[in-house]
């Protein structure tokens, strides 16, 4: 039943025709009556006379509620704006049928940056903004803010989207046609940056070290598991023994009337707890921990046993994203008995099945990533690592019953699911042990691989990585070695179209042009001239390019062009070609040819022609 179907029946009994119509009249109106009582979305439980708009349970199975709720809390004191808000908010979760929820949330999250304006600037009214004056006092605002040009583009975006319908309301925001690349130069301080890929030293690096540490503790995962599992039993023990003389009375000093609050009671209890287990955790320490065959990890107190924990959740997590390219929200939902192998053509495929949101306006499906065989033992690790924290949840009776990464940082406490906020701590968390630092050499791949990217980086500096770089890496690293066409970068991503998936592999070609470097040396005299990526602007067409080198007709350009206003980086040769010059050449016809067939537009078309002729030519030259 839509939201709108609550809207009160015609007097005349006839049926509905237009409930947008309907809707706006009641605004017109300023039937706060009616309106209060309204659902705002199909038979969600909010009505619009809330301030907490919850939409959580419109998604089955989703974990994240902070996506699909919309607070007003804010715009409490300024009445006139709060009903504003709700109503353009209304009309977007209502008579906006192509967005997902999550993604009208994310818009209204980034409106929120106009609201708080308003605020400041003691404004009642989303008219107020149109004003020169506070509209400039805005914009400057966002050119100083330290933030990116995607940021305040989707910032610029909101507005326009809360105009959409201005000319239906008895207000207006009036922003429907503000020119959004002209306000950008306007106030867009920054360049747009592509998430950074890890360069394959520190990339060697950093996977390297953390395969090595899950490969040497799932040989001895059985005993880890038994570990906490005892660890669990001695704080359970001793749970129950202050429990037992605080209820008889022996310990008078620590009843909860003795205390100010129940914070305080609780606080000096669980210290009393843990001072009780202290004893039977170090004979486990001695007995057990001690005896574990780990040599790549330094464990010499019980602190060291909980920081190497850590650091195996922290390693299971980045491998297994680092190693299938998900989405930190996919690498999250993974539960027991998500990951299973199948046989083809005589080999293992490895799977593992996680939730997307991609696929399904405001709703959740699951799908399957291939990944590789060093993935199973992050997760069959992280099973037996987690098995503890799933045994207290069953107890209690709680969620995530099934969920595979949980995180517990005291016994004392209710173990939860690991969260996407936490991911890039956890990374960097590791980084810092593994002491991954920039080397010299990582700065120049950097530039190779990050075009156009703006780098406040330094030699001996440690790496700050994030979630998204690993998902970019690894994009970058299939393509860059060929090990995995544009398309199949699409469908292991769940891109929705080939666009995203060539814009999360810009600068592999590069990268793997880089390794071929003919740059006019003895024993090959055909090589005239060979320049560096971005030598040109990127508005340098083919036949520019050609124009500025090309001094007589016997020279022939190559070039590994991969986009219409794009010419990256290329070789200059004479009509007398080298064997393995013609067969780099064919190489790169064959990549062009692909390229053509799948060009989405006739200007494409014709610029992969333009290349294919040049490279044909090249290779009909004698050598």
């Amino acid at each position: 039943m839509l939201a709108t179907d609550q809207l009160r029946p015609h007097a005349d009994n006839h049926p509905r025709l237009d409930p947008l119509k309907e809707f706006v009249g009641l605004v017109q109106r300023m039937d706060t009556e009616t309106l209060s009582n309204l659902p705002v979305f199909l038979s969600c439980e909010s009505v619009f006379k809330d301030n907490f708009w919850q939409l959580k349970k419109m998604v089955p199975g989703l974990r994240d509620k902070n996506a699909y709720s919309f607070d007003f809390s804010l715009l409490k004191d300024h009445p006139t704006l709060l009903f504003q808000t709700k109503v353009i908010v209304y009309l977007w979760l209502n008579f906006e049928d192509q967005t997902k929820i999550s993604s009208k949330a994310t818009r209204f999250g980034k409106f929120k940056s106009a609201l708080n304006f308003l605020i400041e600037q003691r404004a009642e009214c989303l008219s107020e903004l149109q004003q020169p004056m506070l509209l400039n006092e805005y914009f400057e605002q966002l050119a100083a803010a330290d933030e990116s040009v995607s940021t305040i583009r989707q910032k610029l975006i909101a507005l326009k989207r809360a105009s959409r319908f201005d000319a239906l309301l008895p207000f207006q925001c009036g922003f429907h046609d503000l020119p959004l690349k002209e306000t950008l130069r306007r106030v867009g301080h920054k360049r747009q940056q592509q998430t950074l890929v890890i360069p394959p030293q520190l990339m060697t690096c950093i996977y390297s070290e953390s395969v090595a540490l899950i490969e040497e503790a799932f040989s001895v995962k059985d005993e880890l598991s038994t570990i906490k599992q005892q660890e669990l039993t001695i704080y359970n023990d001793a749970k129950e023994k202050i429990e037992q003389k605080i209820e008889s009375g022996i310990w008078k000093w620590l009843q909860p009337s003795r205390f100010t609050s129940k914070t305080a009671h609780q606080k000096t209890v669980t210290e009393e707890i843990s001072r009780e287990a202290r004893a039977g955790r170090k004979k486990l320490y001695k007995s057990s921990i001690k005896q574990l065959s780990i040599r790549r990890f330094n464990i010499n107190s019980y602190a060291d046993w909980l920081e190497y924990k850590r650091q195996l959740m922290n390693a299971s997590l980045l491998v297994t994203q680092a190693f299938s390219g998900m989405r930190s929200s996919e690498l999250l939902s993974i539960e027991i008995g998500d990951w299973f192998s199948t046989e083809r053509d005589g080999e293992t495929i490895y799977k593992v099945r996680a939730d997307s949101y991609k696929f399904i306006t405001g709703g959740v499906k699951k799908v399957t990533f291939v990944v590789a065989p060093v993935v199973f033992s992050a997760l069959e690790l992280a099973k037996a690592l987690t098995e503890s924290e799933r045994s207290t949840l069953k107890y209690n009776e709680l969620p995530y019953q099934n969920h595979l990464w949980l995180s517990q940082n005291k016994l004392s406490r209710v173990p939860v699911p690991v969260r996407n906020r936490g991911l890039n701590s956890r990374y960097n968390n590791l980084v810092r042990h593994i002491n991954a630092e920039i080397e010299p050499g990582d700065l120049e791949e950097l530039n190779i691989v990050n075009p156009g990217a703006s780098m406040k980086l330094s030699f001996g500096q440690l790496w700050h990585i994030t979630s998204h770089q690993l998902r970019r890496t690894m994009a970058v690293y299939l393509r860059r070695h060929d090990l995995a066409s544009a398309h199949d970068i699409m469908y292991q991503y769940k891109h929705l179209s080939l666009t995203m998936a060539l814009h999360y592999t810009n600068g592999a070609t590069d990268a793997a042009l880089n390794n071929f470097t003919p740059t006019a040396k003895a024993d090959d005299e055909s090589i005239i001239a060979y320049w560096e990526a971005k030598t040109f602007s990127s508005q340098s067409t083919l036949e520019e390019s050609a124009k500025l080198l090309g001094h007589e007709p016997s020279c022939s350009l190559i070039t590994n062009c991969m986009h219409a206003r794009t010419c990256d980086s290329g070789i200059l040769s004479s009509s007398t070609l080298s064997k393995k010059l013609k067969l780099w050449a064919r190489e790169r016809l064959q990549a062009i040819r692909n390229q053509r067939d799948k060009a989405g537009s006739e200007a494409f078309h014709q610029h992969f022609i333009q290349i294919e002729n040049v490279l044909m030519k090249l290779l009909t030259e004698k050598e």
